[in-house]
């Protein structure tokens, strides 16, 4: 089965390297806003779940970190979002990918991920699989337990009226990049708040680090990766590189905090179901993690302005502008969990369940493999894992057949990719190879 593209080295970039001399003046104004912001969010979450001063890092986490914990509104966040739009607030970087950088503006609730040189076909491939993706969660008939963010805009660096207005904002322009460039518009996930950040760090960062996490501004952009195919090993010392942006946050971790890992398991199984068998995405290094959900209005996603089926969609030419600028109002945040990060996700035809289902099955088995520890592990080696296991499966089985069920010639297609993963498994142990995806990433 082709790729649209294959995984490609990291380019190792630091958050310090990705930085000028020049650039560095105009950080304070942006990050003081970025900080202002926080603490109203963190005062309001700490108010909303009665958190007291002397809870303990594993109750606030236990708290905060559940989905659906607290709905908080935010009209302080609002009004300081009218005021930037006066003031020339910077874009500020929040994460490094393969294909691109990922930019906000604090105070309002999207991001923008701009295309490194050379990477701007991922960065299209990147948008299609969001796009198909994003179509089969909304035309759900129940809303998934995992969200996909939405998808607003690809702004072409043809478009010089766009780069007119957003470039003062990016420069002096990070050397990773070569603007204006291919970018994609979408929601951000917004992070954790404050109280759950530091919690984190109690918890689990060595002691002599603590003093410098808590104080780098980066670890404000904080996410949780929901490792459920993964535990801490007891033999291991401490990071001595502790970091908050894109957390792993391991099974045991959160069993100890109390967290509802049967609910993420059923979560992550039914988004994958969605994933392969309405989207027709093969799932390839995507990631579910715990952020924050704003409850926004928007005028329009691209999906609604352009009236586009997925099929319609596929036909487009790559680098098609599709901007269409919208209104965001925030209102209030939301814990849930989320699957993002496309760009080296592949799309196939649905001709190809039936004309090659075998070369199907075995592409979707090495991608689900491939993938960072999220899913729960095949032959678990314990009652807790083996209830995750079933929950995710059965749960994938049950929404898989119930989106194929106007065609039984590809009803047998899901069973058959989790009889797959566990025949993979079992070869696996039986070469001494480690437990499957466990052992594949850091």
């Amino acid at each position: 089965m082709d790729r649209l593209h294959r995984k490609q080295e990291s380019s190792g970039d630091s958050p310090m390297s990705l930085v000028s001399a020049g650039l560095l003046a105009d950080i304070n104004p942006t990050n003081q806003l970025s900080a202002l912001l926080d603490q109203q969010h963190n005062d309001l979450v700490t108010r909303q779940l009665n958190i007291s001063e002397d809870e303990t890092p594993d109750n606030v986490l236990s708290k905060v970190l559940t989905p659906n914990s607290f709905s908080t509104t935010a009209s302080s966040f609002a009004i300081t979002q009218k005021e930037q739009e006066r003031t020339a607030i910077n874009y500020r970087t929040i994460g490094f990918g393969q294909c691109g950088v990922v930019f906000e503006r604090p105070g309002r609730n999207y991001v923008i991920k701009i295309a490194r040189p050379f990477y701007e076909d991922s960065l299209w491939a990147d948008f299609t699989a969001h796009f198909q993706v994003r179509k089969a969660f909304e035309a759900q008939s129940t809303e998934p337990v995992c969200r996909v963010p939405k998808l607003f805009s690809y702004v072409t660096k043809e478009n010089e009226q766009w780069w007119k207005d957003n470039l003062p904002f990016l420069s002096p322009t990070p050397h990773s990049l070569s603007l204006p460039a291919m970018a994609i518009i979408t929601e951000r996930i917004l992070p954790l708040p404050k109280i759950a950040r530091q919690a984190l760090i109690n918890a689990y960062c060595p002691a002599t680090s603590k003093l410098a996490v808590s104080a780098n501004h980066t670890n404000r952009d904080c996410l949780a990766r929901v490792y459920l195919g993964r535990r801490r090993s007891a033999n291991l010392p401490p990071t001595p590189n502790f970091t908050l942006r894109n957390y792993n946050l391991c099974l045991d971790q959160m069993i100890d905090l109390g967290l509802p890992v049967q609910s993420f398991a059923a979560g992550i199984g039914e988004a994958l179901a969605i994933i392969h068998w309405a989207a027709h995405v093969d799932a390839y290094d995507i990631e579910f993690v715990l952020g924050s959900e704003g409850d926004i209005n928007y005028t329009r996603e691209v999906s609604a302005c352009l009236n586009l089926s997925g099929a319609e969609q596929l036909k487009m030419t790559p680098h098609t502008d599709v901007e269409s600028l919208m209104k965001v109002n925030f209102r209030h945040r939301t814990t849930r969990l989320f699957v993002l990060d496309f760009n080296l996700c592949g799309v196939w035809d649905e001709k190809c369940q039936l004309t090659s289902p075998d070369a199907l099955i075995s592409h979707l088995v090495t991608s689900f493999f491939e993938n960072d520890p999220y899913y729960a592990l095949p032959l678990p080696e314990s009652d807790t894992d083996k209830n995750l296991w079933d929950l995710f499966s059965m749960t994938y089985i049950t929404k898989a057949e119930e989106l194929l069920c106007a065609d039984p010639r590809h009803s047998h297609l899901p069973r058959k990719f989790i009889q797959q993963c566990i025949k993979r498994e079992k070869e696996s142990l039986a070469c001494g190879l480690g437990r499957g995806h466990r052992d594949l990433k850091g």
